[in-house]
């Protein structure tokens, strides 16, 4: 077995049996499942809502439900994005911090600790989705038979909810990728704790940028501004969602915007294991822009 997968699996499994993985996966489903009941109660009285949650035919002037469709998804990519960034930015500093990383050196590459970070993180990620969608069924189902509830799931069948899927899944991952490096890079860049919190202010108002952006391309979708943010890859995981499943981009633009997402995922892992490798065992130091290309500079 090869040192990366070693190392995910170390750490996958380390995070499974704590304590903090199990109350967040329980407590999750019961949030969405209650915030879903508050707006099942206030759809009762809102047309709109219902016409949304039916994806029923919109009067003009009116929300689409694709573009409501894209308008959640973004907020929630851009939620998971930040959430699991912090997880990744976490697992470094704590290793940097209490030196366990200068024995991990010694044997394995700093990129190779890299992208085991991003991936042990990302399959934490899906395991906590993937019970987080059969705890939320098996809510679900039990209010279904208690209180027999007129809940349409015709969604299900709709081709708007399966096109909205695949989009989100797709710049999620390349968005996670991207943020996710950078997330580890500012982690090894520090071991002091003021100084980390300036590097996640930038990389939180990034993300912060990105939502509001993209609530902006639910009804500009088609203005210049819109279309130049789905090409940047700071805000191409929430605007090309929004355009993608809203389609108010073409797919051929919708396609490029992906690519060069995922391209930009790419040269930055590479861009961030040079600092994560030149920075990680550095102590007590804080690094200059020119420190930092420095490091960019080097093999």
């Amino acid at each position: 077995m090869s040192q990366l997968s070693l190392i995910i699996k170390n750490e996958y499994l380390t995070d499974i049996k704590s304590k903090s993985f199990w109350i967040a996966t329980f407590v999750f489903p019961l949030v969405m499942v209650a915030f879903g009941a508050f707006i099942g109660f206030l759809a009762g009285d809102s047309e709109s809502l219902t016409k949304t949650a039916n994806f029923a035919a919109p009067e003009p002037d009116e929300m689409t439900p694709a573009k409501a469709m894209g308008m959640m998804l973004g907020m929630l990519l851009t939620l998971f994005i930040m959430m699991y960034g912090a997880q990744i930015f976490n697992k470094v500093k704590t290793e940097k911090c209490n030196r366990i990383v200068e024995i991990l050196a010694t044997c394995v590459e700093g990129r190779t600790m890299l992208m085991a970070k991003i991936i042990s993180v990302g399959l934490i990620g899906l395991t906590q989705l993937m019970l987080w969608f059969l705890l939320t069924g098996v809510i679900a189902a039990g209010i279904l038979i208690v209180f027999m509830p007129d809940i349409s799931f015709g969604f299900l069948t709709n081709p708007i909810f399966w096109r909205a899927l695949v989009w989100s899944i797709l710049f999620f991952i390349g968005g996670y990728i991207f943020y996710g490096s950078m997330f580890a890079a500012v982690g090894a860049m520090t071991d002091k704790n003021n100084e980390n919190q300036e590097y996640m202010s930038i990389l939180t108002f990034l993300l912060l940028g990105a939502f509001y952006i993209g609530e902006y391309a639910v009804d500009n979708g088609e203005g210049v501004f819109a279309t130049v943010c789905m090409f940047l890859p700071f805000t191409s995981p929430t605007v090309g969602t929004v355009n993608a499943v809203g389609e108010s981009s073409p797919l051929w633009m919708s396609l490029l915007s992906l690519a060069v997402l995922y391209g930009s995922a790419l040269l930055s892992i590479a861009f961030a294991g040079k600092i994560y490798t030149s920075s990680l065992l550095l102590k007590g130091k804080k690094f200059s822009p020119k420190d930092i290309m420095t490091f960019l500079r080097s093999k």
